[in-house]
């Protein structure tokens, strides 16, 4: 088999594990970047091209116009969503499997919408608003208790995660984001959580790998990326199951669900459609790279 990794990293702890563990199974495997490509429709045929190279325009090499793969999986970061997602799209309209689809992976990437997909299926999130330009800033935060977790609606890794502590600090946050055309959502924090997440990885309809996060000292965010610190843990049989009804929520193959376990149940923080392989592999002691390209093998037979 032949498969494609859109990914703009490719020396990437995650994407040199999946190519390893392609190549392990005999299997070759080619890593580019989507902002890379020229999608082309000709004569009701799809295309693709791709140009190396850094510099002006006429100093780069010509392009090269790329063959069929067997098989794709998205690992491009928020930045690419968009034409990475159009790259994926290509490939899916002429039949070739992916892991992860690219109307997931734009839905997995909007905090706001994967939200509403995972109330609409009956799966609990922290209480959560959205509101228009127009309405009132100070009548917004009135919905909430305070401390308010303030995130952007795209971002990864704890960036665009704010704690407000008072309703005058909360209407200035919003406040800045609305200046910068910075779209966000607000949401209950919820206290008994305070440094501490648990990721759920998921591959088709089974949770393979767990692990709980702990903040950095002082930090509300668990993240890894922040400073934060991880331990391997055994999720109840309803936690799972509510880590793999997020995962087809959103449509998803392979999924990083984040949970958090308040006083009253266990709820979905988000679903990350890229989730990273290094610190979870390592908790674990899981080769999930390999188990990631078996589902993608099972997918295309």
């Amino acid at each position: 088999m032949r498969f494609l990794m859109l990914c703009r990293e490719p020396r990437l702890y995650s994407c040199q594990r999946l190519l390893s563990a392609a190549n392990q199974l005999g299997h070759s495997m080619d890593i580019l970047d989507p902002n890379r490509f020229l999608l082309k429709l000709s004569q009701g045929q799809f295309e693709y091209y791709y140009q190396q190279g850094e510099g002006y325009d006429k100093h780069r090499p010509e392009p090269i116009k790329l063959d069929q793969y067997d098989g794709v999986i998205p690992r491009f970061g928020t930045t690419s969503t968009e034409m990475g997602s159009n790259v994926l799209h290509h490939f899916q309209q002429q039949g070739i499997n992916v892991l992860n689809s690219a109307e997931s992976f734009r839905l997995a990437r909007d905090k706001w919408q994967s939200l509403q997909a995972l109330v609409g299926a009956g799966i609990a999130v922290p209480d959560s608003a959205m509101t228009g330009e127009l309405y009132s800033l100070n009548q917004t935060v009135k919905q909430f208790r305070f401390p308010l977790v303030i995130k952007t609606l795209s971002g990864s890794q704890g960036v665009g995660v704010m704690l407000a502590e008072k309703p005058t600090s909360a209407v200035s946050l919003l406040e800045t984001l609305k200046m910068a055309k910075v779209n966000c959502l607000l949401q209950h924090f919820i206290a008994e959580s305070t440094g501490e997440d648990i990721r759920a990885f998921v591959i088709g309809d089974k949770v393979v790998a767990s692990m709980v996060r702990y903040s950095a000292s002082g930090d509300f965010r668990a993240n890894i990326h922040q400073g934060g610190r991880a331990e391997p843990i055994s999720l109840s049989t309803q936690e799972q199951q509510i880590a793999i009804e997020a995962t087809k929520a959103l449509g998803l193959d392979v999924a990083g669900v984040d949970l958090i376990r308040s006083q009253t149940k266990t709820l979905v923080l988000e679903v990350n459609a890229s989730p990273g392989l290094e610190m979870i592999e390592k908790v674990s002691q899981q080769d999930l790279a390999t188990q990631m390209i078996e589902h993608l093998l099972q997918k295309i037979a």
